[in-house]
């Protein structure tokens, strides 16, 4: 079980490299041409919730790792389990019902994370 739960945090870890780096890296109107933003708003939340999925993607791995707080590591499951119920809300809401087969896979390997690390 061991090995399942560390090719899960590895997949949890790369799947939030990607959109948290977008996140930080791109422009205001890169976010709104992606309907991400719409003009008149703010894009620090969008850059916060960046930094938080790339923490994200050290604190899936390292802590449990390294045996340095390890508790950390079934806490940043739950956090990602919270980002994808708060991105399926937001997709619900802009009616863009076609991630959510993504969003559920994600939260779910989160969740078995969370449950069995914590259970350690």
């Amino acid at each position: 079980m061991n090995t399942t739960l560390w090719i899960m945090q590895g997949l949890l870890s790369a799947f939030f490299i990607m959109p948290g780096f977008g996140k930080i890296t791109g422009s205001k109107e890169k976010h709104i041409s992606d309907g991400h933003l719409k003009s008149s708003d703010s894009i620090i939340p969008i850059r916060m919730l960046g930094i938080l999925e790339l923490s994200g993607c050290i604190g899936i791995i390292f802590p449990w790792l390294t045996g340095i707080v390890p508790i950390l590591t079934p806490v940043t499951a739950v956090c990602f389990c919270i980002i994808m119920a708060a991105g399926m809300i937001v997709h619900a809401k802009k009616r863009e019902y076609k991630m959510f087969p993504l969003l559920t896979l994600i939260f779910i390997l989160s969740a078995v994370v969370a449950y069995f690390r914590f259970t350690d």
